[in-house]
């Protein structure tokens, strides 16, 4: 029989084979494979377990625990009660389980209580493997397990079916009850149905670090799929609950290894903790130019893939990406404005020059924002509930077109292209775009646009209203860097 367990690899847990046998000598555990501090320490608690329950613990023997993989450093929470087990089964003081596998993983008391580890995935697939655990407090889990309340109790377990994993969701109240001018209003519509990454720039105390915030209360709720994603990916960060999608706001001197992560042994960056939320960087001009540059691969693939040494890891980055920034050292300039800046032409293009082309090209959505703006206003939740009916129409045609089943910026070209007329892509479509990326960026606004305007198809008039927020914003900017 194979008793497997788990160990802790950064920051989840990863199967480990726990091998045993008996040898003549003193009676006590040793340890093989790498074995950290708290594995060895373990050692006192199941002797202690084993004996308090009434049990034996061999005598004249020493027990030998061999951990597969042998080469891995090996942390783990839950390996002593797989020890202890197995220790029973194999001097025969318990019977063995009828299955060729098991996986058993928990915690013991030096009484012999057996508890469920606080780190165990709450999410662990285990198709072939009955997992054993020990009490709980935590919600429901999404496995098939055998619960524990002492060592002794192995010979008669309560079997926990799979039960799907519930979700306490609270949406954020953030911006909401705030008024917003209409241009803004219309941006924070497309960025929050599409999740199109946005850069925001203009004048100091224009609203742009309010605006970028108040997108994630206007997000789609999330599923219990994206919840675990969410979940294990901000293990350890913080102890606060989650009950939405997360907002990170790194600070700009983060350095580009916390921003995307790396390091021995490798940890997730601020990126990948914000993998189905919202990352905010504001003043993007003042983060080191390495950080800007980290970005356009997880922008661009929706992943990141680190490796220091043998070490490789690859982590999901579908984050929605929002950078804030002035484009002067005065903070008030802002291409095709009438403001009167206080520092010269080349003071002025020096700063701009921060910008980094590549980066700023990753940018789906480029808005300019002012001051003051006139015209009607619209509250947040006016927002929201518009946003809200498209994502309604969206999920009335799932059943017959399954693209809708993805936020339209993550579209692909053949997916955007397919309702469009080819005389339209070859003749109408502006020919100085600066990239394909631009063009791919401009498709994928318009279908929000569409989405907004409740029509299936992608149309033209859609796309001309697309390229007023992703080509003309960044032709802008080009300028103003040369």
């Amino acid at each position: 029989m194979k008793i497997q367990s788990l160990i802790r690899e950064n920051d989840r847990l990863v199967p480990v084979e726990v091998e045993l046998s008996f040898l003549p000598g003193l009676p006590q555990i040793q340890f093989l494979g790498l074995p950290d501090q708290v594995i060895k320490e373990s050692i006192h608690r199941i002797k202690s377990a084993i004996r308090s329950q009434g049990f034996e613990f061999p005598k004249a023997q020493q027990v030998l625990v061999n951990l597969r993989p042998s080469h891995l450093k090996k942390s783990s929470r839950g390996l002593e009660l797989a020890v202890a087990l197995g220790l029973l089964w194999e001097s025969e003081q318990i019977p063995k389980p009828t299955e060729d596998s098991v996986l058993v993983y928990g915690e013991l008391s030096l009484n012999g209580e057996v508890f469920e580890p606080e780190d165990l995935v709450e999410d662990f697939e285990s198709s072939k493997d009955l997992v054993w655990t020990g009490r709980s407090e935590s919600s429901q889990a999404s496995f098939p397990r055998v619960k524990l309340q002492e060592l002794r109790d192995s010979q008669s377990p309560d079997f926990i079916p799979a039960v799907s994993r519930q979700y306490e969701l609270r949406r954020p109240s953030f911006g909401l009850d705030l008024e917003f001018p209409e241009r803004q209003a219309e941006v924070l519509r497309l960025v929050a149905l599409g999740e199109h990454s946005l850069l925001l720039a203009g004048p100091s105390g224009s609203g742009k670090s309010t605006f970028a915030k108040s997108l994630l209360s206007l997000l789609q709720e999330p599923c219990a799929t994206d919840m675990a994603d969410i979940l294990r990916n901000n293990k350890g960060f913080s102890n606060e609950k989650l009950n939405w999608r997360p907002l990170v706001l790194p600070h700009h001197s983060i350095s580009p290894l916390g921003l995307i992560g790396g390091g021995v042994p490798l940890c997730r960056g601020e990126v990948s903790r914000a993998h189905k939320g919202v990352l905010v960087l504001d003043e993007l001009l003042e983060f080191h130019p390495r950080a800007q540059e980290a970005l356009r691969e997880p922008m661009e693939e929706s992943r990141i893939r680190l490796r220091r040494g043998r070490f490789v890891e690859e982590h999901p980055t579908e984050t929605l990406v929002v950078a804030t920034t002035n484009l002067c050292p005065c903070g008030d300039w802002v291409p095709q404005s009438k403001v009167v800046c206080g520092r010269s032409l080349r003071k002025c293009q020096s700063y701009a020059e921060r910008l980094s082309g590549p980066l700023v090209d990753r940018f789906q959505v480029i808005f300019f924002t002012q001051k003051r703006e006139s015209g009607r206003s619209t509250s947040g939740r006016e927002i929201l509930n518009s946003v809200e009916e498209a994502r309604a129409f969206r999920r009335s045609l799932t059943h017959k077109d399954p693209r809708f089943l993805k936020v339209s910026g993550r579209w692909t070209w053949e997916e955007l292209i397919r309702d469009l007329p080819s005389f339209y892509m070859n003749e109408l479509f502006p020919k100085e775009l600066a990239s394909r990326r631009r063009d791919l960026a401009t498709l994928r606004v318009a279908r929000s646009y569409a989405d907004l305007e409740l029509s299936e198809k992608l149309e033209p008039r859609h796309v001309e209203k697309a390229l007023k927020i992703t080509f003309v914003p960044f032709e802008a900017l080009k300028r103003l860097g040369g």
